[in-house]
């Protein structure tokens, strides 16, 4: 009988432990964002977030990649009408919702994965990094948006509600 609960003991020390949703590794998702950064984002913000001068607009210290995480996530989930103006530069091209444009975004992990990337690459620091329990609450809190946001809007973004 000791031998079946010392079987049991060391099978329970070599099974993995689950994460808790404290438990939260941002170097992880910043690698895996790097991996959907280049199936998505690429192809308008450039690989090196620069993006399209007077089109797409760069992602390199920009206030709404280093500014508030609710508001970038907000950004992502509902798209953007134009123009927006980033670094004295006026931009013409929408940004359409990203879980539409691109169906696997709509996964709150992989979108969290890609925000982590972009705001910790061109030069970007997060520490704090988006879990994917924010995306899931930007997104609820937001879910009767039913347009793109604007600049005016984007510049007034309302606080988050305690």
């Amino acid at each position: 009988m000791k031998t079946i609960f010392a079987a049991i003991a060391g099978l329970a020390l070599l099974a993995p432990v689950a994460k808790s949703d404290d438990a939260f590794d941002l170097t992880a998702s910043i690698e895996r964002g790097k991996g959907i950064y280049m199936q998505t984002c690429i192809a308008c913000h450039q690989v090196t977030g620069q993006g399209v001068p007077g089109a797409f607009p760069p992602l390199a210290g920009t206030e709404y990649t280093q500014g508030p995480a609710r508001r970038m996530i907000a950004m992502t989930l509902k798209g953007v009408n134009p123009p927006l103006k980033v670094k004295e530069m006026t931009y013409a091209v929408p940004m359409p919702p990203l879980p539409i444009q691109f169906p696997l975004l709509a996964d709150d992990n992989k979108l969290a994965d890609v925000i982590n990337f972009v705001r910790n690459s061109f030069g970007n620091k997060d520490e704090k990094g988006v879990t994917p329990a924010m995306i899931a609450e930007v997104r609820k809190e937001f879910a009767g948006r039913p347009t793109p946001w604007t600049e005016p809007e984007l510049q007034k973004f309302p606080e988050e509600k305690k």
